[in-house]
């Protein structure tokens, strides 16, 4: 797993499929679910899923607090799936 600095700015990516092949969990993007839960423990805005391709769908994010960071992608519709990313972020003498 890689490791981040505070403020750096990620592309998290998840990829759906369905019987090996890649397939989109719906026609809009809005019913791909996005939770971000901090390592304080809160969650930010949920940010919006943006589609990439068939099946693929990202968000990017500033990492402001150091720590392990979790990134839920949900999808609520036709492919029902769900994929987690963590993302850790390394602390710092200057913080």
């Amino acid at each position: 797993m890689a490791v981040y600095d505070k403020g750096d700015q990620v592309r998290v990516t998840a990829t759906f499929t369905s019987n090996g092949v890649a397939a989109d969990p719906t026609d809009n993007a809005n019913d791909v679910t996005v939770t971000w839960r901090k390592p304080s423990g809160g969650t930010d805005a949920t940010p919006t899923a943006t589609k990439s391709t068939t099946g693929i769908y990202y968000v990017d994010l500033t990492l402001s607090e150091a720590g392990m960071h979790h990134v839920k992608f949900q999808g609520d519709e036709g492919v029902i799936a769900s994929d987690i990313v963590q993302l850790e972020v390394a602390h710092s003498v200057f913080d």
